[in-house]
């Protein structure tokens, strides 16, 4: 559950859900980063297949890696997905948040703050001291959405598009 007036809570994916996951989140993190400009049309499916791959080799049971589904209380309602992993540094522990997604039926609807409010607790509970995130720069609700809840930006990556030259 969460302290906030919307009932939300988090559900540890099954193997059911993780493919469920999958059909959508691989095309979706494609699309993003076509439509931030990262990546080319004609590769991006197959790149976020293999981003997942890599991240993810033992799936949603991979170490360190919990995946979850976003449900709405009393409704037994999945309105969205969670995707967090814990870095177990030196004397620290982080987390980051890999994925969030309310989907677009249910957007709009306190959802997505209402489960972040959530994974703070889960990752407390997993002894982090922090949690981080990465938006694409495409996405100012998502952005305004972190700003309101006391996300600050630390990093920003930078991208210039250039020609390349043709090998003679």
């Amino acid at each position: 559950m969460n302290n906030n007036a919307i009932p939300v809570f988090l559900k540890v994916m099954d193997d059911e859900a993780f493919c469920h996951y999958l059909e959508i989140a691989i095309p979706a993190y494609a699309d993003d980063n076509i439509s931030s400009g990262r990546w080319e049309a004609s590769d991006a499916l197959e790149r976020s297949k293999q981003s997942y791959t890599d991240l993810l080799p033992q799936r949603h049971e991979t170490k360190n890696n919990s995946l979850f589904n976003i449900i709405v209380s009393g409704r037994q309602e999945t309105v969205g997905h969670i995707w967090i992993k814990i870095e177990d540094h030196t004397h620290t522990k982080s987390a980051f948040i890999y994925d969030i997604e309310i989907y677009k039926v249910h957007r709009r609807n306190g959802y997505a703050k209402a489960a972040l409010s959530c994974i703070e607790s889960v990752v407390a509970e997993m002894g982090a001291s922090s949690l981080g995130l990465h938006v694409f720069n495409n996405n100012p609700g998502a952005i305004n959405l972190y700003e309101s809840i006391g996300f600050q930006a630390v990093s920003q990556n930078m991208q210039k598009k250039i020609e390349p030259v043709e090998a003679s």
